[in-house]
């Protein structure tokens, strides 16, 4: 009997860690999808209407793979691509999704949104984690130095807006 409820207690525990490891998961998948859905309420510079839209962040970025799945979906018309910001051959990034412990770009290009994930400084919307769920800040000024306009209806659901 003893025998049985170590197993038993052992098996409700790796239950609870893959409980666990899927709600990571599914974390990671909610921010890409916020991401995605930010880019469909900003307004970029006129010129780039008809050309893919280029969103670079780093392979060891936890939100890499979440990011990659949306490869090809349309966001107003432009197909959506995911690429290394740290690749010599990377065209213009339209977005830069940063962990929050990565490195800015030195100044964010003209038209470049930048969506930090955690805690960070010159980024234009920065995912937070408040209370098990996942909101975000925008900063209008860092996105008007960048020629960018966000719908009042993504500024109604921030969390802040500076």
């Amino acid at each position: 009997m003893v025998r049985f409820l170590s197993v038993l207690a052992i098996v409700s525990g790796l239950g609870l860690a893959a409980g666990a490891c899927r709600a990571q998961v599914d974390g990671l998948d909610l921010k890409a999808a916020y991401i995605f859905n930010f880019a469909m309420f900003t307004t970029w510079p006129d010129g780039s209407a008809k050309t893919p839209l280029v969103v670079c962040t780093s392979p060891d970025n936890p939100l890499w793979a979440g990011l990659h799945a949306l490869n090809g979906k349309a966001v107003n018309g432009r197909p959506w691509t995911v690429t290394d910001l740290s690749h010599p051959t990377t065209p213009h990034c339209d977005i830069a999704v940063l962990a929050h412990t990565a490195q800015q770009p030195a100044l964010p290009a003209a038209g470049m949104l930048v969506v930090r994930d955690g805690a960070g400084s010159n980024a234009a919307i920065t995912l937070v984690e408040d209370d098990e769920h996942i909101r975000f800040d925008i900063d209008t000024q860092e996105a008007a130095r960048n020629g960018l306009r966000f719908s009042s209806h993504l500024l109604r659901l921030a969390r802040n807006v500076l």
